[in-house]
């Protein structure tokens, strides 16, 4: 991007420092100067130059941008230039947007009685620092927007269009040939602008020859508009077609600027080239951006940059970025302004003001004084390492596989109210699908040990499970615990015991089972489990079914999201004072096979108290006819010997002997 030193004299009119201070002063801010150069503009001395910007700052591949950058550096106000009122036509513009997808907005409006000329010396000097040619004044004015703004536009002869004008990916044409008379030959699918009858221009990139602008025209289309910046890159790269509006469109402009940048060379061409507004002001705007509120610490950036910046300096600095900035109670609320797409989250904000203040005051001699920051990595993620740890160090070992699986698989592993979700493009088409359980993955590793006839295997593997329940697309990290047993008796309770001790490790120690109501086909019906903590479920438990090839296996899922929810509401201490001794007793109970034991475990609790009990274990059980005998064993706490006693038998139901 070039810019002109008298250029920024103009919207910084209180700017009293010197071209070379300037340059420095936007080095410093993230736009290095890599050309400066002493020029003639309209007969006095001037300085020219040449700034690197970066990809996610296409506000400042305008003069405006940069001005507001120096602006807001040294702390001076604005002057942008006044659009006033404009009075609309009567008349309806014949414009259709076929190609929602991919058009944000489109402004168009249409002028008659123009008078088109060549441009005056300023002008066509103006334009030659930026190796744009003078071609009338009308095109070079729409050029003269794009550099000021950084808002391309086209502008068609009127007279020359048939019928509507329309944005379209394009079916029929092979071909356009350009303003300059370059001939471009078309792969289809591209983004343009055509009538009904011809191509006119490919969207955000050039326009053609048939609506070209002539000094004879006397009736203009002018439109400007903002695309999906990945299709307007798609083509320029197919076609091999880079041109200063596609530099400006393959970014991510905010289409809401283009409200002062079409006023404004609406304005121009009415001042300039006389002629009146025919029609009214086509607005296609469908999905109209608002600006993220972000709250705001004043403090943050001296936490980050390591050194002293005052809360009323940083909120200064915002706002001299034009950013509006109000106070909601104890909160800071900051509004990026029209142009800023790159600034979304807190921590854009704290940038923003250490580059202002100056990376330079960060001494280069001594230590920062550092202060500790917010932990921002995702809870779910530092489960997913702890787990990690856990589970190596009880012998299981970690894989990865791909989040996708065969067809059909999805039908014979998934135990969640979900449908299967296919991808588009896959990266394998014999993996169409994404994955409902890791237990997937695990088999598929499985088999591969057992080519290697490695019968006792332990692995696990953490990552995304996905489905569509109700219309809506589902996820969450999960943690499938694989166990290929020796077939050897008594596996399954080893098999629970290991994630009973993983589970415990992580933080949680309620934990129940109960018989699944959604069991995979894979699991054997009568070993498949619900694992509950709080009262919520986790996640399952089972014994896979036996078939040829494997026989013996246990498995078991947990859904890492909902851990994380019930951990953040566990307090878990690691060390308790006890003043007084526990007092343990066991109980006998029967209960029917079908009854659930954590659910009887759950009502003795409660009629016991938090207060009085530490632990309720069962610590044996077996069948007895058409029933199960329990023994359950409670350690009391803060009461007597007599008034556990007396509360246990209560509680049981139960005669002394």
């Amino acid at each position: 991007m070039k810019i002109l030193y008298s250029d920024i004299k103009k919207l910084v009119p209180g700017l009293k420092v010197s071209s070379s201070k300037v340059a420095q002063a936007l080095t410093l801010t993230g736009f290095m100067v890599d050309s400066f150069e002493k020029v003639r503009y309209q007969g006095k001395e001037d300085y020219l130059m040449g700034l690197e910007v970066r990809q996610n700052r296409p506000d400042c591949l305008s003069i405006a941008g940069v001005a507001r950058e120096v602006a807001g550096y040294y702390g001076l106000p604005l002057k942008m230039p006044s659009n006033g009122s404009l009075k609309e036509g009567k008349n309806k513009l014949s414009i259709e947007i076929e190609a929602k997808d991919f058009v944000k907005r489109v402004v168009a409006v249409k002028f008659n009685q123009v008078e088109n000329k060549e441009s005056p010396k300023w002008l066509k000097e103006f334009l030659s620092f930026y190796g744009i040619h003078s071609i009338n004044l009308l095109v070079d004015l729409s050029n003269y927007v794009m550099l000021f703004t950084g808002y391309p536009s086209h502008l068609f002869d009127g007279d020359k269009l048939k019928g509507n004008l329309s944005w379209s990916l394009n079916k029929n044409f092979k071909e356009i040939v350009t303003l300059d008379g370059s001939e471009i030959k078309l792969n289809k699918k591209e983004l343009v602008i055509k009538d009904d009858e011809s191509v006119l221009g490919l969207a955000g990139i050039v326009g053609g020859r048939l609506g070209k602008i002539e000094k004879e025209t006397k009736t203009v289309v002018m439109e400007m508009a903002v695309y999906d910046h990945v299709i307007v890159m798609r083509d320029s790269r197919n076609l091999n077609v880079i041109t200063e509006a596609s530099n400006r469109l393959t970014k991510n402009l905010d289409p809401r600027g283009i409200d002062f940048a079409s006023k404004y060379l609406i304005s121009l061409i009415l001042e300039n080239c006389k002629g009146k507004i025919d029609s009214n002001i086509f607005d296609y705007y469908p999905k109209k951006e608002t600006a993220k509120e972000i709250i705001f610490d004043p403090e943050s950036p001296s936490k980050f940059a390591g050194i002293d910046i005052p809360k009323d300096k940083a909120v200064k600095i915002l706002k001299d970025l034009s950013f509006d900035v109000k106070s909601k109670g104890k909160k800071t609320i900051v509004t990026p302004p029209v142009g800023r797409t790159d600034v979304s989250l807190k921590e854009d904000l704290i940038e923003e003001v250490v580059r202002i203040y100056g990376y330079d005051k960060i001494p280069s001699s001594s230590p920062p004084e550092v202060k500790v920051v917010e932990n921002i990595t995702p809870e779910n993620i530092i489960l997913s390492e702890k787990a990690r740890d856990v589970l190596c160090s009880l012998g299981f070992d970690e894989v990865l596989s791909w989040p996708v699986t065969k067809e059909g698989e999805n039908e014979f592993v998934n135990y969640l109210d979900w449908e299967k979700v296919v991808t588009e493009n896959s990266i394998n088409e014999d993996y169409p699908e994404l994955r409902q359980s890791t237990i997937t993955g695990l088999l598929s590793r499985f088999y591969e040990y057992s080519k290697k006839n490695i019968e006792y295997v332990k692995i696990f593997e953490t990552g995304k499970v996905f489905g569509k329940a109700k219309g809506e697309y589902k996820e969450h990290d999960a943690l499938g615990i694989f166990l290929k047993a020796s077939s050897q008796k008594g596996e399954m309770n080893s098999f629970k015991s290991s994630v009973e001790t993983f589970l415990r490790l992580i933080g949680l120690s309620d934990i129940s089972y109960k018989k699944s109501k959604n069991n995979p086909e894979i699991a054997n019906p009568f070993s498949c489990w619900s694992i509950e903590s709080k009262d919520k479920k986790i996640g399952i438990l089972y014994k896979l079914r036996p078939n040829k090839e494997i026989k013996d296996a246990y498995f078991a899922e947990f859904n890492i999201d909902e851990m994380v929810k019930i951990l953040k509401k566990t307090k878990n201490k690691p060390a308790i004072e006890l003043d007084q001794k526990l007092v343990v007793l066991d109980a006998n109970i029967e209960l029917k096979k079908e009854d659930i034991i954590y659910d009887f475990l759950k009502e003795i609790k409660d009629k016991i108290g938090t207060k009085y009990i530490w632990s309720i274990n069962i610590i044996d059980e077996f069948p007895v006819k058409e029933k199960i005998k329990y023994t359950i064993r409670v350690s009391y706490k803060n009461l007597s010997d007599k008034d556990a006693k007396e509360v246990h038998l209560k509680t049981f139901n139960l005669k002394e002997k």
